[in-house]
């Protein structure tokens, strides 16, 4: 993989968990509550589905919503669980969403050298529950939810904005994602200047994810990893970032970009962001021209 001098990284949320804590539900309804194992699956998967369509709902708190997705799900003689199986499946959502202490460690790793950004598709309320519950606010410079910007993955106009907001021309940054059809072809397109994909396990991809045979020629990541952990060994070195000391990390001496406590029918205007696509757009290439490993550039890595 070949890339432009790098100063940045920017990333999709990837981490899941939705399959396993669903199986765990599945099993109190059978273990606890008498439902066979049948009827028990069929209303996990019936609920899985319902959440990921809807997450949660503006008018409504997100315990209120999510409670009353179990209720449109349960049999009608154990509906009175609906409030019970919420607060047991919130728990083990968060338990196995948890950041292993192997990726914690290589975010403090990178956060020494490059500046790191989240991107993420998704409504205010449910994305912002996920990062704080993760703690993802003290890896990251940048944190950008789609709900809270006129604009979603693959529009590359979100990309343009964490580049704005991160201070790094997009030549100079890579993206990492689990999605082609979002984060690879939406970091292609906006000129990024590599991409990294990280593929879901298949017990993990839902309706709708793309495979290499789905997307249409151009969208081609740069380089293919099947474990987060791989990523470090990709990158070149920052040559012109100041970088950051642990002791800067520590104490949380810099400055967050994010789009927290934004109304979504107020970002329709956003006078802190430029023109990003005049901006963007007109240095440079036309996404076909994407490296893709034929680019030359200040410094590169291969794999």
């Amino acid at each position: 993989m070949r890339t432009h001098v790098l100063r940045s990284l920017i990333a999709a949320i990837c981490i899941q968990g939705d399959t396993v804590k669903e199986k765990s539900v599945a099993e109190l309804l059978h273990r606890e509550h008498g439902l066979s194992r049948e009827l028990a699956n069929e209303t996990t998967t019936d609920y899985l589905s319902a959440f990921r369509r809807c997450p949660d709902n503006p008018d409504v708190a997100l315990a209120q919503w999510r409670s009353q997705l179990w209720q449109d799900v349960l049999p009608v003689t154990h509906k009175h669980l609906a409030s019970e199986l919420y607060g047991r499946w919130l728990e083990w959502r968060y338990r196995y969403l948890a950041l292993p202490a192997e990726l914690q460690t290589m975010l403090q790793t990178l956060r020494l050298q490059y500046l790191l950004g989240i991107i993420t598709n998704g409504p205010t309320a449910a994305q912002w529950e996920k990062i704080d519950r993760l703690a993802l606010n003290k890896y990251f410079d940048c944190i950008l939810v789609s709900s809270d910007l006129p604009w979603a993955k693959p529009d590359r106009n979100i990309f343009y904005a964490a580049c704005h907001y991160l201070g790094v021309p997009p030549g100079q940054c890579v993206m990492i994602g689990d999605k082609l059809e979002t984060d690879i072809q939406g970091g292609i397109e906006a000129n990024l200047g590599a991409t990294v994909w990280l593929p879901l396990p298949t017990e993990q991809r839902i309706a709708g994810d793309r495979t290499m045979q789905d997307v249409p020629d151009h969208v081609r990541p740069d380089a293919i990893v099947d474990s987060v952990l791989k990523l470090p060994a990709l990158l070149p070195p920052s040559t012109s970032f100041r970088g950051r000391t642990p002791a800067q990390v520590d104490t949380g001496d810099w400055e967050q970009k994010t789009t927290r406590n934004r109304a979504a029918q107020y970002n329709r205007i956003l006078p802190e962001i430029p023109d990003l696509y005049s901006t963007y757009s007109s240095s440079s290439n036309d996404c076909s021209q994407h490296s893709n490993g034929s680019n030359s550039s200040n410094s590169n890595s291969s794999s």
